[in-house]
C-alpha cells in the first residue's frame, strides 16, 4: 500500500522535473534582471562606484526627460516600430497567400522568402552597408548602369529617407518570418469550407474575404504584436548600419540604453530600459484588446 501511494507521487511530481530547471533560467535570466533594472534605475550605479551604488530617486528619470535626444529617440523609436509593423505584416499576408496556392517550386519559394531571417542582423547590417554606399554601392552602380542615375541618392547619408531605409532592410530580413506565421495559419483552415463556398458559388475574392481572412485573424494579430514588440526593441540592425546617425536621425531608444552603458552609467541605463518597458506595456496592453476583439468567434 504504502508502495502504490509512492508510486502515485511520483506520477504526479514527475513533470515537475522537467519544469524546474526551464523555471530557474526564466527566474534568473528574466525575473531578476527586471527586479534589479528596476531598483537600480533609482540609483547613481555606474562603473565607479559599482559596488555601493547611491539611491538618487527620480534623478535619472528627470535627466532622461530633460535630455535632448530623448523624444527624438522615442519618435524615431514609434515611427520604426508603425512602418515595419505594416510592411512586415502586409507583405507577410500578400506572400503568404501566394505561397498557400499550388504551383511549382513552391517549396522553393517558401525557403528562399524565409531566409533572410535565419541570418544574423548584424551580419546584413553590414552587406546593406555596402550594398547602399552612394559612391561605390550595388545599388546606386546598378541603377546610373541603366539610365537611372537620378534615382542614385545616399541612402545612408540623407537625414530625411535613412529612417525609412533602415525600416526597408528590417522588414526585408523579417517578413519571411511573418509569412511562415501567417501560411501556417492558412494551412489549418479546412478545406470543406471552401468546397461549401465554391458550392454556393462564391468567387475567389469572395471566399478570401469572408472566409480566408476572417479565419486568419488569430495569425495576422499574432504577427502584428511581435512586430511592434520587436519594433519597440530594435537595435541590432540601427546599430550596424547607421551606429544612430547622420545627426541622430535613426537614433532610437535602445541606442540611448546601449550609449549610457557603454560610457559606464550603469543606473541612467536602466531607467531607459524601464521606460523602454513600460512604453512597450502601455502600447501592446490596448493593442492587444483591440486585435482579439477583431477575431472571430470559431
Amino acid at each position: 500500500m504504502k508502495r502504490n501511494n509512492v508510486s502515485k507521487l511520483e506520477r504526479k511530481y514527475y513533470p515537475l522535473q522537467f519544469a524546474v530547471p526551464g523555471l530557474i533560467i526564466f527566474t534568473v535570466f528574466y525575473v531578476c534582471s527586471i527586479v534589479g533594472g528596476f531598483i537600480f534605475s533609482f540609483t547613481d550605479w555606474s562603473i565607479y562606484n559599482f559596488e555601493s551604488p547611491g539611491f538618487v530617486g527620480l534623478s535619472n528619470f528627470k535627466d532622461l526627460f530633460a535630455s535632448q535626444s530623448f523624444l527624438p529617440a522615442l519618435g524615431h523609436t514609434f515611427l520604426f516600430a508603425l512602418v515595419t509593423t505594416v510592411l512586415k505584416v502586409g507583405l507577410g499576408l500578400v506572400f503568404a497567400l501566394l505561397l498557400n496556392r499550388a504551383f511549382r517550386g513552391r517549396n522553393f519559394f517558401r525557403a528562399v522568402i524565409f531566409l533572410p531571417c535565419t541570418i544574423g542582423a548584424l551580419v546584413i547590417g553590414y552587406v546593406f552597408t555596402f550594398i547602399l554606399q552612394p559612391d561605390t554601392g550595388i545599388l546606386n552602380e546598378a541603377l546610373r548602369s541603366i539610365g537611372l542615375g537620378g534615382l542614385a541618392l545616399n541612402w545612408l547619408g540623407d537625414t530625411n529617407i535613412v529612417l525609412y531605409v533602415v525600416c526597408a532592410v528590417e522588414s526585408w530580413m523579417w517578413v519571411g518570418f511573418n509569412t511562415a506565421i501567417i501560411l501556417a495559419g492558412l494551412q489549418s483552415i479546412s478545406t470543406d469550407v471552401y468546397e461549401a463556398a465554391r458550392i454556393d458559388g462564391a468567387s475567389a475574392w469572395q471566399t478570401t474575404r469572408a472566409i480566408t481572412l476572417p479565419l486568419v485573424t488569430p495569425s495576422i494579430n499574432t504577427t502584428i504584436t511581435l512586430c511592434v514588440i520587436g519594433g519597440f526593441n530594435i537595435f541590432d540592425i540601427v546599430m550596424s548600419m547607421t551606429n544612430g546617425g547622420p545627426n541622430g536621425a535613426t537614433q532610437v531608444i535602445s541606442k540611448l540604453s546601449y550609449d549610457a552603458m557603454r560610457v559606464g552609467t550603469l543606473g541612467y541605463a536602466s531607467a531607459i530600459n524601464l521606460i523602454q518597458f513600460l512604453l512597450i506595456v502601455i502600447v501592446i496592453s490596448p493593442l492587444l484588446n483591440f486585435l482579439r476583439r477583431r477575431e472571430p468567434d470559431i
